[in-house]
């Protein structure tokens, strides 16, 4: 089983490159959506963020731009968001990876934004980027519900700049104004990494994550 794993910058595209892969078939999983759930329905997570941040709960459940909010003005309280969730992501991940070994599923993909950041891309076989243009991607970003200029530089700060992530990726897809060259692109690319040998999981995967400086980082993979 090939497990790729799917990255880039805010507003770069990564989005529709995942509903391409999912429109081809490919099982595809999302931490942005997983994080989510957790949030919506995890009555642990709930309970423990809460307790840090109950002025984020509006009737009862949390409003994800509050937390927003919250988290992303200061390094230390994303952090501790960041431990709350990813246990949890980190469990959910593991389970999509033993459904699809048991199903002898040829290749998945895991949607993440951080990816690079946090070294999850060392236990993938291949990365795959998207990239757009950094006007593109505000321009792209700033027409979201709830979006500010100061909120989009403040979550952009903490992710890797595209100089830093080309070093840990194996493919770059542009996702400009061309929707169709960015299709053709995921299919060359399936048609090329299906032609591989799948490899045999041997079931790692991590149990923590945590952010690292990205002049410690090797390009080492499992």
């Amino acid at each position: 089983m090939i497990i790729v794993g799917l990255t880039g910058a805010m507003g770069a595209g990564k989005s529709n490159l995942a509903r391409y892969l999912h429109r081809e078939g490919i099982p595809l999983h999302c931490a942005d959506q997983e994080i989510h759930n957790l949030l919506a329905s995890d009555a642990e997570i709930q309970k423990k963020v809460k307790a840090l941040w109950p002025d984020v709960f509006v009737e009862g459940s949390i409003d994800r731009n509050k937390l927003g909010n919250r988290t992303f003005f200061s390094s230390q309280t994303l952090t501790q968001l960041e431990d709350l969730l990813y246990p949890k992501l980190l469990q959910r991940q593991r389970k999509f990876l033993v459904k699809n070994q048991k199903l002898k599923t040829p290749l998945v993909v895991f949607d993440a934004p951080l990816l690079c950041e946090v070294g999850l891309d060392r236990y993938c076989h291949f990365v795959l980027m998207a990239y757009a243009p950094p006007f593109l991607r505000k321009q792209r970003v700033l027409r979201r519900k709830g979006m500010t200029q100061q909120k989009f530089q403040m979550i952009t700060s903490h992710q890797m700049k595209d100089q830093q992530r080309r070093k840990y990726v194996d493919f770059i897809i542009p996702t400009g104004r061309e929707k169709g060259s960015a299709l053709k692109r995921i299919r060359d690319l399936l048609d090329t990494l299906l032609q591989r040998p799948a490899p045999f999981w041997q079931g790692r995967w991590p149990i923590k994550l945590k952010r690292e400086p990205y002049v410690t980082r090797n390009r080492f993979r499992h």
